[in-house]
């Protein structure tokens, strides 16, 4: 493993957990100071302004996979030439993404009807500062995706790190100093704008990027487009999957259920933060063998090989939530939302268990892209997807929140879990029976003994605070890690994993 793949993945596993911490420490504080009501109307201006990530075409991932195969070639002016391509349609992207925009606030009164008039208010201001952080980055987003087209990762991996400590800091200062939804709003116009400029800047100094402005190429468009549309539709899957549910929920049930759903989501984001920090090294890689003529069989062992340290982490973070999960809500939230935290609870594993086959194959995602088979992904992903919000919808209208999470979860298990893997055998060749017998089979006497060990910890030693829920806690998991290295690592797994911690 190259130093630059341990680095960055050391880097992303710090970064994963400064922000889980934000959101861990962070998330009770914000609550309490906004209320639950203005907390709903800040996460349903996020969920809102999403939507308008299609306006990029899927163009994003394609400024990756242009790169990846440039470079490889040694083809450096026709690189450049994209580069100055795609700044350009990038910004007019971003255009479109502002008339987007504005269409949107203008009809906000209309798609949440019952909201207040002190609460609309407060989502169209929200609104409008979200849409200027999300238009003003489009230029930047060709040159922001250099460092991972040429697998560099430690400087990335760093101003990272400094974005998610500066972002725990400052956001820490602005409640103290009485801030609200507004003032942590524009924090994250800052954050996220200064993380892409200098994205940016680290592409031209360090990396020697070229761009070259001509007049516009409309072949190379319509091959980028071509390519980008379907990414397009796996963007409008994703968004159907994670984002669909907390516009439905406010509608339907206001601005407060809003802050008991996505409370529950919020774990399923932390286990693809855990899962993606290792599949994130290792796309690139994956592209440059394809590119240099990788066979079906060395794909799927690449696969194999990130899915099953992913299933190392999230397979001891599932077992620790089934068992400590209720507890810790109680103690983390339940002064601001009470009873609600068993719901929320519930929910969180109700989508959680479904999540843990396509967090352990989200590599697949880079495997079809590389080998232009990610349109018959994002077809089958966005058709279960769109079946499933209409029993999502018709479930939230009777039973609230949690109608909303058995949505999500049947959505998971019909797409990911079945037609998804029948198109990785079937299309893309590749050899799932031996991914499952190599991945899942060896997880099941480690899970198992995962469970018994410590079913019975919360039962009979009540967690009845912060001290001794941690205490606990980091009891399991230094067990569960253990198990997992002796019982579920292969010996090269283990010696990968030592090396991985070595200058």
């Amino acid at each position: 493993m190259s130093r630059e793949l341990k680095a960055g993945i050391i880097l992303n596993y710090v970064s994963m957990g400064i922000n889980l911490a934000m959101g861990l420490l962070l998330t009770p504080l914000i609550i309490s100071r906004l209320g639950t009501t203005e907390y709903g109307i800040f996460m349903l201006a996020n969920s809102v302004i999403a939507w308008l990530g299609i306006t990029d075409f899927g163009l994003g991932a394609t400024v990756t996979r242009y790169v990846v195969s440039y470079r490889a070639k040694g083809r450096f002016v026709r690189q450049a030439h994209f580069l100055g391509q795609a700044v350009m349609l990038f910004s007019l992207m971003g255009l479109l993404a502002l008339a987007a925009g504005i269409i949107c606030y203008l009809y906000l009164h209309a798609l949440f009807p019952g909201l207040g008039e002190d609460s609309l208010h407060l989502l169209r201001v929200l609104f409008l500062i979200t849409l200027g952080n999300f238009v003003l980055a489009f230029p930047l987003r060709p040159l922001a995706a250099m460092p991972s087209a040429c697998r560099r990762f430690l400087a990335p991996g760093l101003a990272g790190l400094v974005q998610a400590m500066l972002n725990v800091g400052l956001t820490l200062l602005l409640l103290h100093l009485g801030g609200k939804a507004t003032a942590l709003t524009w924090l994250a116009f800052a954050l996220n704008l200064g993380l892409m400029l200098w994205q940016t800047h680290y592409a031209v100094r360090t990396l020697g990027a070229r761009v070259l402005f001509r007049k516009p190429d409309l072949r190379l468009y319509r091959s980028m487009f071509s390519f980008s549309f379907w990414v397009m539709l796996n963007q409008l899957m994703d968004l159907l999957y994670w984002q669909i549910g907390t516009p439905i929920v406010a509608r339907l049930c206001g601005p407060q259920a809003v802050v008991y759903y996505t409370l529950g989501l919020s774990f399923s984001r932390y286990f693809m933060m855990a899962s993606t920090a290792i599949s994130g090294v290792f796309s690139p890689e994956i592209m440059h063998r394809i590119d240099s003529r990788a066979t079906p069989a060395e794909q799927t062992s690449l696969m194999i090989r990130a899915g099953r340290l992913q299933l190392c982490v999230i397979g001891v973070m599932l077992t620790g939530f089934c068992l400590f999960g209720r507890e810790f809500l109680q103690l983390w939230v339940g002064s601001s939302i009470g009873a609600h935290t068993t719901e929320v609870w519930w929910g969180a594993l109700l989508v959680l268990i479904p999540l843990i086959l396509p967090l352990s194959q989200n590599t697949g995602i880079a495997i079809l892209q590389a080998r232009h088979l990610h349109r018959g992904r994002a077809l089958i992903l966005l058709a279960t997807a769109l079946v499933c919000v209409i029993p999502g919808y018709l479930l939230t209208q009777r039973f609230g929140t949690p109608g909303m999470f058995c949505g999500t979860a049947l959505s998971l298990l019909l797409g990911h879990g079945l037609w998804l893997n029948l198109y990785y055998s079937l299309r893309a060749g590749l050899e799932m029976k031996r991914f499952y017998r190599e991945v899942f089979v060896p997880a099941l006497l480690p899970l198992f003994l995962c469970a018994a060990g410590g079913w019975a910890i919360p039962v009979f030693i009540p967690c009845t605070n912060w001290g001794m829920l941690l205490s606990l806690c980091g009891g399991f998991t230094l067990y569960a890690s253990i198990v997992f290295f002796l019982l579920y690592l292969r010996r090269e797994e283990r010696r990968e994993l030592f090396h991985l911690f070595r200058p």
